[in-house]
């Protein structure tokens, strides 16, 4: 047991000094992952005495490893951590009463925490209240006339958890079950099997992460700057690029540039003074030399 403490201690050095050689704080990791501070700490100190249950201390090992591009260490650490898991569990629970509320995951698991299951009673209050609903609506729509009776489509249901059907119908195609509730209902939507939803189409953007204070001039276009002051270590400023975006960074060392959704690291983690750089809405950008700044 203690080569195990041993292994995952250094494993968390070694992760903690790639998260440092990349210029990323672990405020900057919490701003990212939403993962609690004192998580984050305990993986790199190789401290899992505060942690939940095995399979929730693997998820956020991975989800760390990944955003600091040390995914290579992840093997040796589902290693380390299985077992430690098999050892024994980092936090322990007092044994309880097994309920039937416990099969309902399947696995006869207990539930995470802050989950709290439905009881039956709203269940059934749910679906009733649907019913009523669609049944008020459906005898709206034919009483006044809200409803196109031509060329309906209707779905139906084969039962519960089975399939969904669309046919052909008129509002006299409304199905009923033996005890008057309804499980058909026309609408005057075509829907086509064919026919496939739009994809929203994402808008250009440029956003900048402080990973230390770092004074930003941010021109959008030709016209007056949108940002010139400094940006403080953990804040992020972000801006849709409606025209080429001319970014000035007093401190090129101190800021994480993402652009049109992909991350492109520090700017110049070897930088010492002042750089400029043109980032535009396809994609693409480059940085200005300074014979042709003009600032």
């Amino acid at each position: 047991m203690a080569d195990n403490e041993e292994a995952l201690k250094e494993l968390g050095r070694i992760a903690a000094e790639r998260r440092e050689s990349i210029g990323m704080t672990l405020e900057t990791v919490f701003d990212r992952t939403k993962i609690r501070l004192e998580y984050l700490k305990g993986i790199e100190e190789g401290n899992y005495s505060n942690f939940p249950e095995i399979v929730y201390i693997k998820g956020f090992v991975r989800t760390y490893l990944k955003l600091i591009n040390a995914e290579d260490l992840q093997d040796d650490f589902m290693t380390q951590l299985d077992i430690m898991g098999g050892s024994a569990s980092p936090r322990k629970h007092e044994p309880r009463p097994h309920t039937h509320k416990d099969n309902l995951l399947g696995n006869g698991s207990s539930f995470p925490k802050g989950f709290k299951p439905a009881s039956h009673f709203w269940v059934f209050l749910v679906l009733i209240a649907a019913l009523i609903g669609t049944g008020t609506y459906v005898w709206y729509a034919l009483t006044y006339g809200g409803l196109d009776l031509k060329n309906l489509k209707l779905f139906s249901f084969s039962g519960a958890g089975g399939p969904m059907t669309v046919t052909p119908g008129s509002s006299s195609d409304i199905i009923t079950s033996a005890d008057g509730a309804i499980t058909g209902v026309p609408v005057s939507v075509d829907v086509s099997a064919d026919e496939e939803p739009e994809e929203l189409e994402a808008k250009p953007f440029i956003e900048i992460q402080a990973v230390n204070d770092v004074w930003l001039s941010v021109i959008i276009g030709t016209g007056q700057p949108v940002y010139r002051r400094t940006l403080r270590r953990g804040e992020t400023m972000r801006w849709e690029l409606t025209a080429p975006a001319r970014v000035v960074f007093g401190r090129p060392t101190a800021a994480q540039v993402i652009h049109n959704g992909k991350d492109l690291g520090i700017v110049n983690p070897r930088g010492r003074r002042s750089e400029t750089y043109i980032y535009n809405p396809d994609g693409t950008y480059r940085q200005v030399s300074r014979t042709t700044r003009g600032d």
